[in-house]
């Protein structure tokens, strides 16, 4: 990751480096062209004011050459005196064409050469004559007025030759730092490029170091090779495997330093598997091989050799082979594979142990619900039987026996039907279907239809219970005993009060049964649901104390749960049981509700 994010560093600062330079070498260019261009101009306005010198320096000569004539006849001088003349418009022509671009010199020497005109014409005739003409003050004026009209041409070719010698300046100072730019910016780019290429260096050889002592610290032996086949690395778990050192494996075939082998198809496969690696490359794993290293010639062990393709760019250098020793893996599989045989045979003879145990309890249910209660239903008969036919001849003492051996056959025969209903809740198989729960809170009350009566209890049914999926008698069932308990505990003297309501959120249904009972003590709200936990005497509250347990494993069975709370004046049960499919969802009719899914 640190080199690729390098690479992005490097293409960047080079992009943006190469876009910068590109930019400081046109400016330096269009400043080389800027600083050529204004020294054409310095050396063109140069040329102009040598032009204007040399005119001046004709007309002078022109001018002596006229007097010294006057003086003295001379056919040299008066050859040389013509060829001034001559060379004077000659002068002023080369003039007009350099300044053409400069109006005021233009108009300047279009005087300048009415003037030289007139005054040539002058000399000429002076000289015929031999006499300044037309005068000595006329042509006095006239040389003032030509000298006039070359300074001005001076100055203006001074001035301008000024501006341009700045300019030259100006584009030399550009120019210079143009091309300081690009040298700062090209030793930056070199600098820059170095500092990542020794960063990328660095980074590599940490991690060929982190790598090489990783791969010589690993318990599998690791072999690199080349494209050729030839060893060129080996750890040391590799070294004891072959019994080869590295020093002296390198640089050999492997297939020649590879002799563990138990079967020439052990080395077929070897083979096969680097020229996978190597000629199409593929990864190749898995491959198990079976010998007997130099070390432990006796001992046969198992390997699984794994081949990896070594490539950069596309480019296969070589390939890195690592074989792991599955000797005590595979032992340990083959134990396991026996222990999971003995573990299924255990299994099969428990279950069959337990099928047994299931018979053997159903007969119990069977003995208790007929050859037990039997008996019980006969002591109560008899009793009632001594009481209704022979109580005149009991005293008060037999009498009050008789009531105290019928009370307790009647409590035994209501534990045994609680037992059985527990049992057979507890091992029957439920099948799931939509239940209405206002339907079942009607049957419910219909069973406890006296007790309502004898007790006067209000019990208040919101309308409307959302339906939830169940079995419709074990519903009644916990809903005859939660109702039960909370109309029988209340305080002496004490109407029941009860409301039932539900509310569904989601795929849950919660049902809340309140009262206005005695209460459960905070520490013992989860032992109420165990079977016979009582927290008050026969005397007082008669019961199994089996019903708050037959109502937990009834919607426990159903995937509910169940909670008791304090309510403002008693008690707040509390069931959460699934909510039955909508019309639009599937219908789960008819699943077992062996193992439900739990509502947390």
């Amino acid at each position: 990751m640190i080199i690729q994010g390098t690479h992005r560093y490097v293409n960047f600062a080079t992009a943006a480096s190469i876009v910068v330079l590109l930019l400081a070498v046109s400016t330096l260019a269009a400043g080389v062209r800027r600083t050529a261009e204004s020294w054409r101009w310095v050396i063109h306005t140069r040329e102009v004011l040598e032009h204007v010198q040399g005119t001046e320096s004709l007309i002078n000569e022109a001018d002596a050459l006229q007097k010294s004539l006057r003086l003295e006849h001379d056919n040299r001088d008066h050859a040389l005196f013509q060829a001034r003349l001559a060379e004077i418009p000659q002068e002023v022509t080369t003039l007009t064409r350099l300044t053409r671009d400069n109006p005021v010199q233009q108009r300047t020497l279009a005087d300048f050469r009415r003037q030289l005109d007139e005054y040539a014409r002058d000399l000429r005739i002076g000289l015929e004559r031999n006499t300044p003409y037309p005068s000595k003050d006329r042509e006095q004026v006239i040389r003032q007025t030509i000298a006039a009209q070359v300074d001005a041409m001076q100055a203006e070719e001074q001035r301008l030759l000024t501006l341009r010698e700045q300019s030259v300046a100006t584009d030399r100072g550009r120019t210079i730092a143009a091309a300081g730019t690009v040298s700062v910016l090209a030793v930056a780019l070199l600098l820059f490029v170095r500092a990542m290429a020794r960063r990328d260096a660095d980074f590599l050889a940490a991690e060929r170091a982190d790598l090489d002592t990783t791969l010589r610290s690993i318990g599998e032996a690791v072999i690199a090779v080349d494209t050729f086949g030839r060893v060129r690395f080996m750890n040391r778990v590799a070294e004891r495997l072959l019994g080869c050192d590295e020093a002296r494996a390198r640089t050999q075939p492997l297939t020649s330093v590879f002799r563990i082998a138990a079967s020439r198809a052990d080395d077929e496969a070897l083979t096969g598997t680097l020229r996978t690696a190597l000629t199409e490359r593929q990864p190749v794993t898995g491959v198990p091989l079976a010998g007997s290293s130099p070390d432990q010639p006796h001992t046969v062990r198992e390997w699984l050799l794994n081949c990896h393709p070594l490539a950069v760019d596309g480019h296969v250098l070589g390939a890195v082979m690592s074989m792991l020793d599955v000797t005590d893996l595979k032992r340990a599989q083959r134990a396991l594979a026996e222990a999971n045989l003995l573990l299924e045979r255990r299994i099969r003879d428990r279950t069959a142990q337990l099928d047994d145990a299931n018979t053997e309890l159903r007969a119990f249910a069977h003995t208790i619900a007929h050859d037990l209660r039997a008996p019980l239903r006969n002591v109560q008969g008899y009793a009632d039987a001594l009481l209704e036919d022979e109580a005149g001849n009991l005293s008060g003492s037999g009498q009050a026996f008789l009531r105290r051996i019928h009370a307790v056959a009647q409590r035994m025969d209501r534990l045994v039907s609680d037992l059985l209903a527990y049992s057979q809740l507890s091992r029957a198989e439920l099948r799931l279907q939509p239940v209405d729960l206002d339907r079942v809170v009607r049957l419910a009350l219909q069973d406890l239809d006296a007790q309502v009566r004898a007790s006067g209890a209000r019990i208040d049914v919101a309308p409307g219970l959302a339906p939830v999926l169940g079995q419709e008698a074990v519903l009644v069932q916990v809903f005859d005993n939660l109702l039960g308990n909370a109309i029988k505990f209340v305080a002496p003297g004490v109407r029941p009060e009860i409301a039932v309501a539900a509310r569904a959120e989601g795929d849950v249904v919660t049902v809340e049964v309140t009262d206005n009972g005695i209460g459960i003590p905070a520490d013992k709200r989860e032992r109420v649901f165990d079977v016979f936990e009582r927290l008050h005497g026969e005397d007082q509250y008669p019961g199994t104390g089996i019903g708050l347990a037959i109502v937990k494993k009834g919607v426990e069975r159903l995937g509910g749960s169940v909670g008791a709370e304090p309510a403002a004046r008693g008690t707040l049960f509390r069931l959460r049981l699934r909510r039955a499919p909508r019309p639009d969802d599937a219908l789960p009719a008819g699943v077992p509700a062996d193992r439900p899914q739990r509502l947390q």
